[in-house]
């Protein structure tokens, strides 16, 4: 059964230079990071077209946490176990809950930032907590000897179908987040994206305000497979809103954001992801309400 397998060749490039040599030469190889979600994929070896890995992991210009005045920097490599060993004074409270509440821990040991960033089929709870931060992510881009590295908005690493934008010889080496944080955050799943992802819906969503007035408010909608939202005019609407919000308010709201949900989606959304995220809207305004009412 295994006449024709061709066992695919592993590099192990061990400084930048190395890397972009390394793709430059083999521009068809997978990049591999933890391996969680590809070892995981049903017949992903042997096959008969195992493309050439590029190994990430002896790069170490890949695993450094940074810290400036400004912002926070994690390198592509660093491990879901180690950003929560960054500590709480510095690690976003969102991005904190979502990692803890991502698999085992086990997993999280060995799952990698970037390749949460960058799974083909799928989009991981960690991509819409960033998004829902306003992270932003460095590309650097490897062809032939001319390399070029550039900072960009994270939203535009994907289309609103979730579907991975990067090119086969980009790479994500980098993100990087402000210090300021949120008053408030949410974070909701359910489902599991690795075996129902038609079924799975996360929430991410991070609040900022003043005296009751909001300043920032930035909901993500992450239905996985199909859809990766932030609704935008949403997030506009609620800039200077009073809190607590009314009933009123919290219907418009999701009257507002069911209906881009419809919208933007480019397949007919299950029936019960419509359902999560009715419910899961409705619900972290609520929290909302409550935390901004405890305050007073």
């Amino acid at each position: 059964m295994y006449e024709g397998i061709r066992s695919p060749a592993v590099h192990l490039p061990k400084t930048m230079s190395d890397l972009v040599s390394a793709v430059t030469r083999f521009p068809n190889a997978t990049f591999w990071a933890g391996g969680t979600y590809l070892m995981s994929r049903p017949d992903y070896y042997p096959t008969r077209d195992s493309n050439d890995i590029i190994s990430l992991r002896e790069v170490p210009d890949l695993k450094r946490i940074n810290r400036t005045d400004r912002y926070l920097e994690i390198g592509s490599m660093v491990s879901f176990e180690q950003m929560l060993k960054v500590g709480k004074q510095v690690l976003p409270r969102l991005l904190q809950k979502t990692i803890e509440q991502t698999s085992t821990r086990i997993v999280r040991k060995q799952a990698t930032l970037g390749g949460a960033l960058c799974t083909q089929a799928v989009r991981l709870a960690l991509v819409s907590s960033l998004l829902a931060l306003n992270a932003e992510v460095e590309i650097k881009t490897c062809l032939g000897p001319k390399t070029e590295t550039r900072w960009m908005d994270m939203q535009r690493l994907y289309d609103r179908s979730g579907a991975l934008l990067l090119k086969k010889y980009e790479l994500v080496t980098r993100i990087r987040l402000g210090l300021e944080r949120e008053n408030f955050h949410a974070f909701i799943s359910a489902g599991n994206p690795m075996q129902n992802p038609q079924e799975t819906v996360c929430l991410s969503f991070a609040c900022s305000y003043n005296q009751a007035v909001i300043s920032r408010f930035r909901l993500c909608i992450n239905l996985s497979t199909s859809l990766l939202l932030i609704p935008q005019e949403i997030d506009l609407m609620m800039q200077g809103t009073l809190l607590p919000f009314s009933s009123g308010q919290i219907h418009r709201v999701l009257k507002n954001v069911m209906e881009e949900v419809l919208s933007s989606s480019v397949q007919p959304i299950p029936p019960i992801q419509i359902e999560r995220v009715r419910a899961f809207v409705e619900s972290s305004l609520h929290e909302l309400n409550a935390q901004s009412l405890s305050e007073r």
